[in-house]
Parts: C-alpha cells; structure tokens; sequence
C-alpha cells in the first residue's frame, strides 16, 4: 500500500498559493507625463517670501495635452504644454489665490472668501461669494454636476452654485468626489482610522484600518467607480516630528468598502507650500504634482501588477527637501 508525503503535498499548496498572490499583487506605476522649470522666460514663477514659498499650488491636466498650473507667486493661472513643459498661456487671478478647479471651459479659482469665474480667454465672467464668514479661509474647492462645492475642514461639503446660479445653502456629509460619491475619514484611535463612503442614493458604507505607526493623518485625495483613495499620514518620530505619507487605495463596490489594494509612498520632496497635490481625472487616473528643487513635474498613477509597476524616479524619490528647512530668513532689527 502506497502512502501520500502530505509535508509534500502542503508545501507544494503553499508555494502554489504565494505565487499565485505574488500575480495578484497590484501597486500604483509612476509615469512622469510633464514638467516645467523655476523662473525661466516660459517656465512657472518661484519667490521665497518671509515664512513661505510660493509657487504652483494646485494643478489640473487639461485635455491631455495641456498642464493647469495655479500660482501662488504671481496671482497667475498659468497653462503649460505638456509635452514640452513651456507656458503656452497665463492670465492674472484674484489675490492669494488657494486652490482651482476647471470645469466645461471655465477656471473656478478660490481665495479667501470667494471663488471667481474665468473663462478659456482668462476674462472674469463673475465672483460666487461665501455665504457667510463662518466659511473664510476654506482651502480647497471641487466641481461636480455643474455645481461648486466647498470643502471644508470639518470633511464636509458645502454648495454654493449650481447650474450657474446661487445654490440653496446644504452641508454634505464628506468631501464630493468625480465620481459623486462623498468620501469622509476620521482617526479613531492612535494606530487606527475611518473611512465611510456615502453614494448618490444615500446609502452609508464605513471601514476601519489600522496602521503599523501612530496616525498623524488621513484626508480624502478621490474616488472612481471601483476605488477610493486616502492620503494616510504616520509618525515616523515625534520628536522632532516626522511623517510618512503614502497614498493608499481601497476597494469599493455596491457591497461597500473592500481592503487596501496598493500602497503608495510619495516622495518627501516639498519645495513650495501646496494646497492640491494630487488630483483625480475624470477617467480614473490618480495624478501627483511635485514640487522639486529643479521644478515642478507631474506624474500619472495607474494600477498595474506589482511586478510591471514602476516607482518614482530616483531624481524625485531621492531629494528630500522640506520648504519649513529653506525659509528666507530676515535679519531682526
């Protein structure tokens, strides 16, 4: 009678097994797509002030082949070829702008306590005022369905236009997303944190995560039909405080919110203070401005085997450089 070798028989199970999640192992693949120098004849404008850097802080990718860059050193929208970096159009905006968002032809551009209208040819076609001071000082702003939405600190969305006209005041629970979704997160404990998706017809999906580090932070960067995706924050160390930031995507489908898919760590290279450095494009490409000593570049991720993915260059995933470690120091009289 012939006997079966089951440590055999498992180990080959095992092996199989890792293989087969070793192909299933998905990550983001990194593809730089445009970039455009400092403070050349057709680049985008860098000045160092007293406190901060100022420079491209949001970004939009405009029909494929243009690059949306606002500016923050000269009250400037500026837009930049993406093939050859160069600025092939700019027109002023209002001041100390903090975030945009590019809608059907227009420019939506926010600063402190409003957002002002501008068409293709940069010409004002009208101001949407706050409606209240309760709302000063909001940093970010998004379009979806031919409305405008402020995003608030406390991860809620407020309207306050649609279809061209002043909207009924309504505070959404979470930040709107291209897709239509309203995403929120929330950190529930030192190693955990929340996400709940809320969808169009109202139904309320929530997951909790842990993190191998203490959480510093977690913010909503977008959703697709099939995927959320978080800016999740941990302590590296407290004292002096540093943080790791990976952009994570999860799961989602009408059952509700699945696992993490991939993991993504960006680079630690901030040469100017930006408001908005990644953005979601309509097809589901999640894109990444960064801010580097030699300018500013952006970066397409997509999801691919882990196996095919390719990372940031060594040119970005190298530089570590902080714009708080390269203030313009003044001299006190």
């Amino acid at each position: 009678m012939r006997t079966k070798n089951y440590s055999l028989l498992f180990a080959t199970f095992i092996l199989s097994a890792t293989a087969l999640y070793a192909q299933d192992k998905h990550a983001l693949s990194v593809q730089q797509i445009s970039t455009s120098k400092w403070n050349t004849q057709d680049g985008i404008p860098y000045k160092q002030v007293p406190g901060v850097n100022l420079g491209a802080i949001s970004f939009e990718v405009l029909s494929g082949t243009e690059v949306a860059y606002l500016s923050s050193a000269s009250n400037e929208m500026m837009v930049a070829d993406e093939n050859t970096g160069s600025v092939i159009k700019k027109f002023p905006v209002l001041f100390a702008p903090r975030d945009f968002a590019y809608d059907n032809g227009f420019y939506y551009v926010l600063n402190a306590d409003q957002v002002a209208v501008y068409d293709n040819n940069g010409s004002l076609t009208k101001n949407i005022a706050f409606p209240n001071n309760k709302y000063t000082g909001v940093e970010h702003i998004a379009r979806y369905n031919n409305s405008t939405y402020l995003l608030l600190p406390s991860g809620n969305s407020l309207i306050i236009e649609s279809n061209g006209m002043p909207a009924a005041i309504k505070e959404y629970e979470g930040w709107i997303t291209s897709s239509g979704v309203f995403v929120k997160t929330k950190i529930t404990g030192e190693n955990t944190y929340a996400v709940t998706v809320i969808t169009a017809d109202g139904k309320h999906f929530d997951r909790t995560f842990t993190t191998e580090r203490p959480t510093a932070g977690i913010y909503v960067t977008g959703a697709s039909a099939d995927r959320v995706y978080v800016d999740e924050q941990t302590y590296i160390t407290g004292n002096p405080i540093s943080v790791e930031r990976n952009i994570v995507s999860l799961s989602l489908s009408a059952n509700g919110i699945g696992a993490a898919v991939t993991v993504t760590k960006v680079p630690d290279c901030y040469y100017v203070l930006s408001n908005n450095d990644f953005h979601l494009s309509a097809n589901g490409t999640l894109l990444n401005m960064v801010t580097a000593p030699q300018g500013v570049y952006v970066f397409a991720l997509t999801e691919a085997k882990a196996s095919d993915a390719k990372a940031y260059p060594d040119y970005i995933a190298a530089v570590k450089y902080h714009f708080n470690d390269h203030m313009l120091k003044v001299d006190p009289k």
